[in-house]
């Protein structure tokens, strides 16, 4: 399977990032997609990954979310998960503000504050082509959710955040996402 660099901001070929995805129709078409951002996602890093950061403008994104000393927060084991046509039924009014980077914003080394409901309910299809309703567990679940979703309607972190918030970005050169293509993908 081929690891694909996500489009960048700021980049001709990033222009994609900011289109709105259309719904996928083939369930094998679907198949392929997740194959595809499951493995640059495992490769780049990241908690979740939308096909357009791979510059397919489908409805698809894909999610990890693991425990892991690099969250602050205690953070639930969802494991992997594939939304294949996702919609957003409804989101709580309750919100929290918390720091969001993207695997396609100056290679993941760009952080900023975004206020997110903590909980949401969503409608998609699974790997299987079944509909599946699901309400999140975890603000940071949410957070990912509705990250990635915004990917498929062109919109991305930076475009959610409030203006006052852009003098306290944070720069993290150690995360920069290209400094681990001097490896071997995985196979």
């Amino acid at each position: 399977m081929k690891v694909i660099l996500p489009k960048q901001v700021g980049k001709e070929d990033g222009k994609v990032l900011f289109l709105k995805s259309e719904p996928v129709k083939d369930l094998k078409e679907a198949e392929e997609i997740v194959k595809i951002l499951k493995e640059t996602m495992k490769y780049y890093g990241g908690v979740g990954l939308a096909a357009p950061q791979v510059g397919i403008l489908k409805r698809v994104f894909v999610i990890n979310i693991e425990s892991n000393e690099r969250y602050s927060q205690k953070i639930p084991n969802i494991g992997f998960k594939a939304y294949i046509n996702p919609k957003i039924l409804e989101c709580s009014l309750e919100t929290n503000i918390d720091l969001e980077g993207c695997l396609s914003v100056f290679y993941a080394t760009l952080y900023g504050k975004v206020e997110r409901p903590n909980y949401l309910k969503i409608k998609y299809l699974d790997l299987e082509g079944k509909e599946k309703t699901e309400k999140t567990i975890h603000p940071f679940q949410t957070r990912v959710i509705l990250h990635e979703n915004d990917h498929l309607d062109g919109i991305i972190f930076l475009q959610r955040m409030k203006k006052e918030d852009f003098s306290d970005l944070i720069w993290e050169e150690k995360f920069d996402i290209r400094k681990r293509t001097k490896n071997s993908p995985p196979s």
